[in-house]
């Protein structure tokens, strides 16, 4: 069977540019092969973009660094002076924890699927 019906899709630049992402991404040679791979597919992801310029994601990340950085200063003064109890350095793991995971959920909130 040949290979005769044209099929022509009308889209933007910036479509366009998500498509032929998405053939390299997904190694596709033809957009025939594309189509194929993304029917198969579950479910189409696309790129996923960081605003690394965004004023107020700077702005958290800031206050978290801070709050990592008070952090390691009472653990040192604490260490130091050994004054630190073992039911105070498990808070103070908590707490760690704790900053880490909320960087993650920030990033993970400032992260747009599909935008440039």
């Amino acid at each position: 069977m040949r290979n005769n019906t044209k099929v022509i899709i009308r889209c933007t630049d910036a479509e366009k540019a998500t498509l032929i992402q998405a053939k390299t991404q997904l190694n596709a040679r033809t957009w025939l092969e594309l189509l194929e791979k993304l029917l198969h597919r579950k479910k189409i992801e696309a790129p996923k973009v960081i605003l690394q310029d965004s004023k107020y994601l700077l702005e958290i990340l800031t206050e978290l660094r801070r709050c990592g950085n008070n952090l390691n200063q009472i653990t040192k003064v604490a260490n130091s002076s050994k004054t630190i109890t073992v039911s105070d350095t498990v808070k103070l793991k908590k707490l760690a924890i704790q900053i880490s995971s909320i960087k993650s959920k920030v990033l993970r909130t400032f992260v747009i699927e599909g935008s440039k």
